[in-house]
């Protein structure tokens, strides 16, 4: 059975799983704000994406001459995390490498997330630390579930809007492969997103975001809302299942992306990948505000 943290303030409780160190539960006023994981539409809740986010072209890449499989949004969601840290309103959770990872990525690393509560926000903290003697390259993302609605209402009583309102360039996804079309990028000028199924038909909206940026879920028919920000995160994916009526929307801020189809299947070159030195470390977050 997995083993469950929960902590809480005067406003929120949550609760996190060591399995991928994964939120399990967001609380307001007794409400569930966070997805619970009907595999009938989506199994997961929240997964922590790392080393690399969305899918790799033909689920290869190559380092270093050699080539390994690596499946979508990586491996820590599967491994069991370790409990490093705890309080009343912040835990810590540790993943170091180890054999099996070391069959599907040549590295040597530590990865700690940190999970704190102050009044109506939760932050998410990653940090990961090169442990390997040569430079490291990876992906990291966030993958957390929403309900829809929140309390009240229906899906098409709710919507996405982000902030700051500008244009943004927006990167298609190949449905049938996972992987993204760069040569398709076109700019967006939409920052307000009324959901409907048909929102997600290509499955999902991928912006770039170079600046520090927010997306507000919230609806028509009650002051309910969830407002994901973060700083340092240069991509989000906004998605729902379609055609499923699934009654959920993640909102997703990634440092990292799905393969380009025009990729080579270096690592070292994938768009979106992150470099590491050897004893170097890599900090970002984001921040969840219940309303």
């Amino acid at each position: 059975m997995m083993a469950i943290k929960k902590i809480s303030n005067e406003q929120l409780s949550i609760e996190v799983g060591e399995f991928g160190a994964e939120l399990q539960s967001i609380k307001k006023d007794g409400l569930e704000y966070l997805w619970q994981g009907n595999p009938d539409f989506w199994g997961r809740r929240a997964p922590v994406l790392f080393p690399i986010v969305g899918k790799l072209k033909h689920g290869r890449y190559t380092y270093d001459d050699a080539s390994f499989q690596l499946s979508g949004h990586g491996f820590a969601r599967d491994k069991a995390f370790k409990l490093i840290d705890g309080s009343d309103e912040a835990v810590i959770y540790e993943l170091k490498s180890d054999k099996e990872t070391k069959i599907v990525y040549p590295f040597d690393f530590r990865l700690r997330i940190t999970y704190k509560l102050h009044g109506n926000q939760l932050s998410v903290n990653w940090e990961v630390k090169n442990l390997d003697e040569t430079e490291m390259y990876f992906g990291i993302g966030a993958h957390p579930a929403f309900n829809v609605p929140l309390g009240s209402g229906k899906f098409e009583d709710y919507s996405l809007v982000i902030t700051p309102e500008k244009n943004r360039q927006l990167i298609p996804l190949n449905v049938s492969e996972g992987t993204i079309d760069l040569a398709k990028r076109q700019v967006s000028k939409d920052n307000i997103f009324n959901l409907s199924r048909a929102l997600f038909k290509h499955d999902a909206l991928v912006f770039e975001t170079p600046e520090a940026t927010q997306v507000v879920l919230s609806n028509s028919v009650n002051d309910r809302s969830v407002k994901v920000s973060w700083e340092h995160m240069p991509f989000v994916g906004l998605w729902s299942p379609y055609p499923n009526e699934a009654p959920f929307v993640c909102i997703e801020p990634w440092c990292g992306i799905a393969d380009d189809d025009n990729t080579d299947g270096d690592l070292t070159t994938k768009f979106g990948i992150n470099m590491l030195s050897p004893g170097k470390k890599f900090k970002a977050g984001y921040t969840i505000t219940i309303n």
